[in-house]
């Protein structure tokens, strides 16, 4: 069966990360940008993927089009239910005067653990500091701005969520159970970067729902 997994990036990540993680999935991966040059007819099942930021335009995607399997890592319906806008408006004026300094903060606050965040930063800052500030400053602005309706819809997503995340704590992904009702839901003993940090047990669940 010719699969893809059609992914939504979170705020200041790089493709490779996903592509790191994703690879063993045997689907093709498609990044939500370059949705426009591809034709998922030609895909047999659409597998949508979404982290952190990322979930707001996922959700849109798998309810619009019907996708019947998704993956919402860390997911928020409204990202300033938990973070005031005051908090990201202050973030994109350090993001233009300082933005090595910005992120690196903001990427530790994704940690639970300090090793894993060192490891991290040593793989893929490089890359993430060169991501334009134009689309990490629209990202930041995305944050206080885009909420989506609260509503029920009976797809059945898995959603992973860190029990220790900082940035989207549990309370602010409740909501996002409440959406989907039939959902798989995981909590894990990690932060907001689940993806790295607890990586092995993520993607078990992940494999657990794609079989399903």
């Amino acid at each position: 069966m010719k699969k893809a997994i059609v992914v939504f990036k979170g705020w200041g990540s790089t493709d490779s990360f996903y592509r790191d993680f994703l690879d063993k999935l045997d689907a093709e991966i498609i990044f939500s940008e370059d949705l426009y040059k591809r034709d998922l007819d030609n895909f047999q099942e659409i597998i949508a993927f979404g982290w952190s930021m990322g979930t707001l335009d996922c959700i849109r995607f798998i309810r619009d089009n019907k996708i019947e399997k998704s993956i919402l890592i860390a997911p928020t319906l409204d990202f300033t239910k938990t973070t005031r806008a005051l908090i990201i408006k202050k973030m994109i004026k350090r993001l233009k005067v300082e933005k090595a300094g910005c992120l690196r903060d903001f990427i530790e606050l994704n940690f639970s653990s300090s090793s894993k965040f060192e490891a991290y930063l040593e793989e893929y800052f490089e890359d993430i500091l060169k991501i334009s500030d134009e689309d990490l400053i629209k990202g930041l602005n995305k944050l206080i701005e885009d909420k989506i309706p609260r509503e029920n819809s009976y797809l059945n997503p898995i959603i992973i969520l860190g029990s220790k995340d900082k940035v989207i704590p549990e309370e602010n992904s409740k909501d996002v159970t409440e959406y989907f009702p039939n959902a798989v839901v995981y909590h894990v003993n990690g932060g907001h970067n689940l993806i790295y940090e607890e990586k092995e047990k993520v993607f078990l669940y992940i494999k657990r729902y794609l079989k399903s």
